[in-house]
C-alpha cells in the first residue's frame, strides 16, 4: 500500500470517528433538553426543600377524587393551619381499628386550626374502593380520603413504605414535624396536634 494511501485511509478513519462523536454529543445535548423539559412546565416553579418526605418538604401538586367524587387538591392545605395526611390501606387492621378516633379528632378543634386528609394507598381499584367506601362509613369517618393520582403515588408516597403512615402539613403546604407511622390512641394524637399547633410560627 502506498504511503498516499495509508494517508487517505487515515484521514478517512479520523473523519468517520469524529463524525460519530459529533452525533453523540448531539444526541446527549437532545436527551439532557428532553428530559429538563419534562422536569419543567412553563409558568411553573420547581418546588424547593428536600425531595423525600419529611420536615421542610413541600406537598408537590396534585388533583384527586375523593371517595364522593370531589375534586381535591393543594388548596386543601391552606384552609386550616395544620393539616393531618393520614396514610392507610383497605387491607391495614391497625389504620382501620384507629379510624373511630381519628373520625373524631377534627371536632375537637377549631376548623380554622386543624383538618384531616386520609390517603387510600391500595387504589385506584375498583374493589377497594367500594372497600374503603364501607369502611369510612362504618368507622364513623365524614373527612375527605382520596384516591392518589400519579403525582401523589409518584410523589408523597414514593418514601411511605408502611401503613399506617402520618404526617402534618401546615397552611403553606409544607411537611411539618416528623413523620409517624403505627396507629395511636386518641388521646395520644391529640397530644401530638396540640404539640404541633402550639409548635406553628404565630400568625400561620
Amino acid at each position: 500500500m502506498s504511503t498516499t494511501r495509508m494517508h487517505r485511509n487515515g484521514i478517512s478513519r479520523l473523519t468517520i470517528l469524529i463524525a460519530a462523536l459529533v452525533v453523540v454529543l448531539v444526541a446527549v445535548i437532545v436527551v439532557t433538553a428532553l428530559q429538563d423539559a419534562r422536569k419543567k412546565t412553563p409558568g411553573t416553579s420547581t418546588p424547593t426543600g428536600p425531595s423525600t418526605l419529611g420536615t421542610g418538604y413541600v406537598v408537590r401538586p396534585f388533583s384527586a377524587s375523593d371517595l364522593n367524587g370531589r375534586i381535591v387538591d393543594n388548596t386543601f392545605f391552606a384552609r386550616q393551619r395544620l393539616t393531618m395526611v393520614n396514610v392507610w390501606g383497605t387491607f391495614c387492621g391497625p389504620c382501620i381499628r384507629e379510624m373511630p378516633d381519628l373520625a373524631q379528632l377534627p371536632a375537637k378543634f377549631p376548623s380554622a386550626d386543624f383538618a384531616i386528609l386520609g390517603v387510600i394507598a391500595d387504589t385506584p381499584d375498583a374493589a377497594n374502593e367500594a372497600t374503603a367506601r364501607q369502611l369510612t362509613g362504618s368507622t364513623g369517618v365524614t373527612y375527605a380520603n382520596v384516591i392518589p393520582d400519579r403525582s401523589i403515588m409518584t410523589e408523597m408516597l414514593a418514601d411511605v413504605s408502611v401503613v399506617p403512615t402520618t404526617f402534618f402539613v401546615d397552611h403553606t403546604g409544607t411537611v411539618v414535624g416528623e413523620v409517624l407511622t403505627g396507629s395511636r390512641t386518641k388521646a395520644q394524637w391529640m397530644s401530638v396536634i396540640q404539640g404541633m399547633l402550639a409548635n406553628l410560627p404565630a400568625g400561620s
